[in-house]
């Protein structure tokens, strides 16, 4: 998720704690009175913070979440025949150019519901011309590799490995894309559709550009190249994509795991990679890439006020849309409070951005690094996230009031007013605990005008004369377990991005001297993982590319664009990473 943040230039990067403990009067202390010290200590670091007390916390056993921002050493591939051409020649940037447009030209729109493939598959028809483009612009990955179609349009890619004893790697994308609001065409620079690739300013236009035709195409042309270089992997590799993410995969998602799960059962996969986050410039030449290994929760709370109907000539005092107005507003009104931890994955970046760039005022780069030790720093950092409209989401819950419906005539009082609110539950809450609080508000409201309450068939509050609220529960899901940013399976990974970065796309350029960080990293959204929890712990979603906050911004709306270096470096991402886990995973289950 690219994040923009305020600057402050004047202010030093450097910041580095003393050790209290030291002092050999503080040891002598420790020597006559360990336990009273100790708990001082604590109290004084944990509570106060005091400038004139930095502790080195291991002489407690407490540990901050992380060691700092640090450079990952490097995983270099022997097996590296074509990381160059993808990324400089440019008859294979033609090509790849080529491909991508011409996958973005096939309109596999989806709706916020969608019918079951098998009772109309005609509202599926572009994904079929889709799967014949693709099967025609890799041949070699539909030589070579077993396809099966799930649920129709669903598409399970196996390549076998020699080594069935190695649990595979699962790679996913999706075929669909958001629909283009028809009113909004005349205002695209391109038509939505055509795929226009603009050499003078290297971006190719279209709906799915960037979400995420982008990241199917770049991981079957790595499969591709892979393939035509001679590559054999000992480990299986799969490629699972669904076609209807847009809409939950309900249709797609939802029915290739449990196949996958089928064949290898639970944890039965050595890790997930899917679309997410990238790689940011957080200062000149200084990038942080981070892999997403959280996802937020997700419930919607479908809001109905029944009351009465009527001559609007005579009418009540509220009408059920006067109702749902007052309620909605004393929802949004009431917005969810930010709780800033610091295994919250957003910590990783907040870290390497307060070690590795003056953007972030000083005082904060300080609090940051002092958080995991102090609990007065970490409310410092939540008081500023908080105050940051492109943060503030990523430590709080959050709610929109989406959809609403109520009356049907001008001179008809309205019977039935409903409206949907989006929730989005963070890392460290619950559906309940979040669908609580529009309880709450729903009974504070029946209270004052004498209604009654329900939530999910249940009664809480009798109906009264005037009527009733009801709360329904739709889609609940929990956040998503978070994955370890630490260990071999992620050395993998985090080495892998630092090759490809350090040694190769930034080499392009080495009179700039950049450097790169691998961390991790939050976004607001869902993602089909939600479906693959049972088959691993190491679930990332991240995409092998740097990141430009304006393209960012036209995702799901007009003018959707994906720069071409950064395609480039996806698809050289995937190839690396395959090879790296075949070269230097063996070893491990």
């Amino acid at each position: 998720m690219a994040i923009q943040l305020p600057e402050d230039n004047k202010m030093s990067a450097d910041y580095e704690a003393q050790n209290y403990l030291s002092s050999k009067k503080n040891s002598r202390l420790r020597k006559l009175v360990p336990f009273i010290t100790t708990a001082i200590i604590v109290s004084v670091v944990f509570f106060n913070c005091s400038s004139l007390f930095s502790v080195d916390t291991s002489a407690f056993g407490v540990n901050p979440v992380r060691s700092g921002c640090k450079r990952t050493v490097p995983l270099v591939p022997t097996f590296n025949k074509s990381i160059s051409t993808i990324l400089n020649d440019p008859l294979y940037k033609e090509l790849s150019i080529e491909r991508l447009s011409g996958a973005v030209q096939i309109p596999t729109e989806v709706q916020d519901k969608n019918p079951d493939p098998l009772k109309d598959p005609e509202f599926y028809t572009h994904f079929v011309s889709l799967h014949e483009y693709l099967h025609k612009s890799f041949p070699l990955v539909h030589s070579k590799l077993q396809l099966e179609k799930i649920n129709e349009f669903g598409l399970l890619y196996t390549w076998e490995g020699s080594n069935p004893d190695l649990k595979p790697i699962l790679m996913m994308s999706h075929q669909d894309v958001v629909p283009v609001n028809k009113e909004t065409w005349e205002s695209w620079n391109y038509p939505p559709f055509s795929g226009h690739y603009e050499p003078e300013s290297d971006l190719l236009w279209g709906r799915g550009s960037n979400d995420c035709k982008n990241l199917l195409i770049a991981q079957l042309e790595a499969l591709e190249k892979l393939l035509e270089d001679g590559f054999t992997p000992d480990r299986t590799l799969l490629l699972s994509v669904g076609f209807d993410e847009e809409a939950s995969g309900i249709w797609g998602a939802q029915f290739l795991s449990p196949h996958i799960h089928e064949r290898y059962g639970d944890d039965g996969i050595f890790i997930i990679i899917d679309e997410g986050a990238g790689i940011v410039e957080v200062d000149k030449n200084v990038y942080v890439a981070t892999p997403v290994n959280g996802e937020k929760g997700y419930v919607d709370v479908e809001v109905t006020i029944s009351g009465n109907g009527g001559h609007s000539s005579i009418p009540p005092e509220h009408t059920t849309i006067g109702i749902a107005a007052e309620l909605i507003t004393l929802l949004e009104g009431n917005p969810f409070a930010s709780e800033f931890r610091t295994d919250n994955p957003i910590y990783g970046t907040l870290q390497c951005m307060a070690e590795h760039s003056t953007k972030l005022p000083k005082n904060i780069r300080k609090q940051i690094l002092r958080a995991p030790i102090c609990k007065k720093a970490r409310k410092d950092v939540n008081k500023f996230l908080s105050e940051q409209p492109a943060l503030r989401d990523l430590v709080r819950s959050t709610l929109a009031v989406d959809i609403i419906n109520g009356g049907v005539k001008a001179n008809a009082l309205p019977e039935d007013t409903k409206f949907l609110v989006n929730h989005r539950v963070i890392l460290h809450s619950s559906v309940n605990e979040t669908v609580q609080r529009d309880i709450d508000y729903a009974m504070e409201i029946a209270e004052k005008y004498d209604y009654g309450v329900s939530v999910n068939g249940i009664l809480l509050k009798k109906q009264t004369a005037n009527g009733i609220i009801n709360l329904k529960t739709i889609n609940p899901l929990e956040p998503a377990p978070i994955s370890p940013n630490d260990g071999p399976v992620w050395d993998l990974l985090a080495g892998t991005v630092q090759d490809l970065f350090e040694n190769n796309v930034f080499q392009k350029t080495p009179e700039e001297s950049k450097e790169i960080y691998v961390t991790t990293g939050l976004f607001s959204g869902n993602t089909d993982t939600k479906y693959y929890w049972n088959l691993t712990k190491n679930i990332y979603r991240f995409v092998g590319s740097i990141i430009d906050p304006t393209i960012m911004e036209t995702v799901h709306s007009v003018n959707e664009h994906v720069d071409m270096e950064g395609h480039l470096s996806a698809i050289a991402f995937v190839y690396e990473f395959i090879v790296n886990v075949n070269e230097h995973g063996n070893d491990l289950a």
